[in-house]
């Protein structure tokens, strides 16, 4: 997938663009399928599938509370990778793009500068200036001749429409079965590996400490994951909390991946974490060998959890 970041920069060639815009915030099942329409018109027209998409999101500019997200911009970037999309295009959610107006934004960087007049936009979602560009404004457009438009239907988990504000709140609560429901794919995080204190290793569990770049996580405890390395699964111990054995309990929280069977240098390295199921709370130890006695019994705990997502064919 290419990339281009900012606006009115260079673009590669492009045949028959098709494209559709938004946060994509988690890239949930709602989103896959707004992407699915995108990908199977552009093979439709033997053109480009293009996705235009904004860093920061623009909920962390407008929007009320915590400006964490479910995906950050490169977790984003490799999950609608994944979903088939040929070019991403990445705007600074500015000043300047916040006051431009809707039907603006459709003439002058869809139309003008994308040559893009295929689109493909959720039943729910809005663009422009105070939100004021929705379906209805595109639809008006195509009745002019300007464009043809595509919205495929909501997708709907028990009786909501799947939200990236639902599935925020199911992570922060913990209910990782509901998010995974809603994502269409277990939850993950992604994070760069960074320098620890090297405690994990001096307790027979070497840790990969990881810069989550503000991605949404879920209550502080231990976590049965997978980890994806260079195309090979391992199992792995996941830990949220701030260490209170040896730490103040004030103390900010950390996220360390233990990946069992692996040996290596991780530094510098992204890492796309997938959560299977909780396996405990963050607790106090009295000792460090008594911290040493549960993450044993929590690393056999990590690998009945893969191999029971994992059976053997």
């Amino acid at each position: 997938m290419h990339v281009v970041t900012g606006l009115l920069s260079p673009l590669p060639e492009l045949a028959s663009p098709v494209a559709t815009l938004g946060a994509f915030d988690g890239v949930h099942r709602g989103h896959q399928q707004v992407l699915r329409a995108t990908v199977d018109w552009a093979a439709e027209l033997d053109g480009s599938a293009l996705v235009v998409t904004f860093d920061p999101l623009p909920k962390a500019v407008v929007g009320p509370g915590d400006a964490a997200c479910i995906t950050s911009l490169p977790h984003r970037l490799l999950l609608l990778e994944r979903c088939g999309v040929d070019l991403a295009i990445v705007l600074a959610f500015d000043q300047a793009l916040q006051a431009m107006a809707a039907e603006e934004f459709v003439r002058r960087v869809l139309l003008g500068w994308l040559g893009a007049r295929h689109l493909v936009l959720g039943r729910n979602s809005t663009f422009g200036h105070r939100g004021a560009g929705n379906l209805e404004l595109l639809q008006r457009l195509e009745a002019d001749g300007v464009l043809q438009v595509r919205s495929p239907q909501p997708v709907v988990h028990g009786a909501r429409v799947v939200s990236s504000t639902a599935i925020r709140q199911a992570i922060a609560g913990g209910d990782l079965a509901a998010a995974a429901a809603m994502l269409g794919r277990p939850f993950s995080l992604l994070g760069a590996v960074v320098p620890g204190d090297g405690r994990g290793r001096s307790l027979g569990f070497p840790t990969a400490n990881l810069d989550l770049h503000h991605e949404a996580v879920p209550p502080n405890g231990v976590y049965a994951t997978t980890v994806d390395l260079d195309g090979r699964p391992y199992p792995a111990l996941t830990y949220i909390g701030s260490r209170p054995t040896f730490e103040s309990p004030a103390a900010p929280p950390i996220a360390e991946v233990h990946l069992i069977g692996f040996d290596g240098d991780l530094y510098g390295r992204d890492l796309e974490v997938a959560f299977l199921r909780r396996l405990r709370d963050d607790v106090r130890f009295p000792s460090a060998a008594a911290l040493i006695v549960q993450m044993k019994a929590d690393r056999r705990a990590a690998l009945d959890a893969y191999n029971a997502a994992n059976p053997p064919p």
